[in-house]
């Protein structure tokens, strides 16, 4: 056996991810550049580590017995692989064939370049706009998701969060930060700046993760040339109160650690309470979205016994 590590490690963190795991492994198949790659399970319990070694006898699957978060699994896998390069990939993401080769290709020319991450796409082929300014208290009007961005898709504060260049153009570009979702960073990398931080759970761990690499001199890119499609699959019904508590958990960490330090960590406090009203505001909304789905289904049922 060759002793040569491969070009890429992938790693894929799973939970309750056997609708999507399939389609995301078999696109790996088709890269032309050397793969290992691993499938860390977070405690699933919809059985998707036997999916996958039922359909992709060669993937390497390590199940946890509890969830330990997305950070949490992503550095189990960094530790347990040894390509000169590392790929983070959802499970509900497909890449196509030469995103990988296109994505390594440009991290060996470009040794400034500490992160490479493809466009991504929605499954009906439009940009999700993943490859964005470093966050300010500003994105929670205008972020990916906010009701202002989805009314007013090309408003300029929206813009100037969500893109630092063109995604249309197909020259690499120069950003902040680009989602975890799927993103390349050679190993040397991050022998260097270290794995993700264990304080995120789960959403936001990519921004810090690219702003510390950032900090440490290197570049980070978006490679329009190579492409992704990303179901995100874990939010298409809306998010559940859990996601929603993390994702706030998680922004409170990130800001407190890069905007509230010094003179003004006095400013913490209120931070975490603002966050924490929106975190509620927006269970709230769900709450009530659901239970008014609810009562339509169950007029619906009602009708329909008649």
């Amino acid at each position: 056996m060759s002793s040569t590590p491969a070009d890429v490690s992938v790693i894929v963190v799973t939970y309750n991810s056997r609708p999507f795991i399939g389609d995301c492994l078999s696109s790996l198949m088709l890269s032309n550049v050397s793969t290992e790659v691993v499938v860390i399970d977070n405690a699933s319990a919809d059985e998707t580590a036997a999916e996958v070694r039922a359909t992709h006898p060669d993937t390497k699957v390590i199940e946890l017995a509890r969830n330990v978060g997305f950070a949490g699994a992503v550095n189990i896998g960094i530790g347990r692989t040894s390509g000169r390069n590392v790929l983070l990939l959802n499970p509900d993401a497909v890449v196509r064939p030469d995103t990988l080769q296109r994505l390594v290709a440009f991290l060996d020319r470009e040794p400034s370049a500490g992160v490479a991450a493809p466009r991504l796409l929605n499954p009906d082929g439009s940009d999700q706009r993943t490859a964005r300014s470093f966050p300010t208290p500003a994105a929670a009007l205008f972020g990916r998701r906010s009701p202002l961005t989805r009314w007013w898709p090309n408003n300029s504060f929206s813009a100037r969060y969500l893109s630092t260049g063109t995604p249309s153009a197909a020259l690499p570009f120069q950003v902040d930060w680009v989602s975890g979702a799927c993103l390349m960073v050679p190993r040397r990398v991050v022998d260097h700046v270290g794995p993700l931080d264990l304080r995120y759970f789960m959403y936001w761990e990519d921004a810090d993760w690219c702003r510390r690499i950032r900090s440490a001199g290197y570049r980070v890119f978006c490679v329009p040339a190579a492409e992704a499609v990303h179901a995100e699959g874990s939010c298409r019904r809306g998010w559940p109160s859990a996601q929603l508590a993390h994702f706030h958990r998680s922004a409170y960490h990130y800001y407190a650690r890069h905007h509230l330090q010094g003179s003004r960590a006095i400013a913490r406090p209120a931070a975490a309470a603002v966050l924490t009203l929106r975190a509620g505001a927006l269970m709230a909304v769900g709450e009530l979205r659901a239970r008014n789905e609810r009562k339509t289904l169950s007029t619906a049922d009602a009708a329909g016994n008649r």
